[in-house]
């Protein structure tokens, strides 16, 4: 007869206690890393979301018009429209391509600083509308729930870049 030997309950226990350390010790840590993954994956859409922009007014030969939040607002903003304006009257009609975006979770638009204020305007050849107010493009501040930035900017020519 073989006699069968498996873990005693103080040793499941241990393994439990040990285990629940480990877990108690690695959450916090988690929770940082999930917010700082989630302002990469911000400022990776809004990048691309403002790139692509740009070839849709190429492409389709027609105004593209990029706007964050609502007017006058131009902080705290969590989501934000792409909108192709066929007619070049700045007005979203029926038949037009509206995209609307939302940020990741827990992240938002904390400085949206352009000229125009809230937007950029593409013309058909992929550039910025000057404006009589200043020379286009500008900054878009991203943030998360740990108050940390992360910096785009748009140059006069319609390019977005991170510095």
């Amino acid at each position: 007869m073989s006699a069968t030997r498996g873990f005693s309950l103080i040793e499941l226990m241990w393994a439990l206690v040990v285990a629940g350390i480990v877990l108690a010790v690695a959450t916090p840590g988690f929770g940082k890393y999930r917010s700082t993954m989630s302002l990469k994956q911000a400022n990776a859409q809004v990048l691309q979301d403002v790139r692509r922009a740009r070839q849709l007014a190429i492409t389709r030969h027609a105004p593209v018009v990029v706007s964050f939040g609502t007017p006058p607002a131009a902080a705290n903003i969590t989501s934000y429209r792409i909108h192709v304006d066929t007619n070049g009257d700045n007005l979203v009609q029926s038949g037009e391509m509206v995209t609307l975006k939302n940020l990741p979770t827990g992240t938002q638009l904390t400085t949206v600083s352009l000229t125009p204020v809230d937007s950029l305007r593409f013309d058909s050849a992929g550039l910025l509308l000057p404006t009589a107010s200043g020379s286009p493009g500008g900054r878009i501040v991203l943030s998360n729930r740990l108050n940390r930035r992360d910096t785009l900017l748009v140059s006069a020519a319609g390019v977005c870049y991170q510095p």
